[in-house]
């Protein structure tokens, strides 16, 4: 995958992220999720209201389970086609996606017109940007 395409996987999972009710980060133990996230989020676009939960799991990758909106994984080990894939090293991955979502907050989205970002428009087809994997 292109770092192209990663990016925009990046800014796809953080939409879903933003335009869901509740957020489940299941992760490594290895793998740190600052509490203060939620409130980070919050702060930049108030009426955004969900909650974001983190569990340690025993797998190698990081699922995002979405509460309205399918989810996605971070890590090596592809997922269901229904969910974003994005294949990184998970803490490399962790930190991207959530330097997204809080971008992407910044601006004002889901509640703006155009804030997306450049294919926030586009119909998302996972299968097409696995297959440039």
């Amino acid at each position: 995958m292109s770092a192209n395409d990663c990016t925009k996987s990046l800014r796809e999972l953080a939409r879903r992220i933003l335009r869901s009710r509740g957020v489940i980060i299941r992760h490594p133990a290895e793998v740190e999720i600052p509490s203060e996230l939620s409130l980070e989020i919050s702060d930049l676009a108030p009426a955004l209201h969900f909650g974001l939960e983190s569990k340690v799991h025993s797998n190698s990758e990081i699922e995002v389970s979405l509460i309205g909106e399918e989810g996605g994984s971070i890590g090596m080990k592809m997922p269901e086609t229904s969910q974003v894939w994005i294949p990184m090293e998970v803490n490399v991955g962790f930190s991207k996606l959530f330097e997204q979502v809080l971008k992407l907050a910044a601006a004002g989205y889901p509640g703006c017109v155009g804030c997306g970002g450049p294919d926030a428009e586009e119909m998302w087809d996972e299968k097409s940007i696995r297959l440039r994997f």
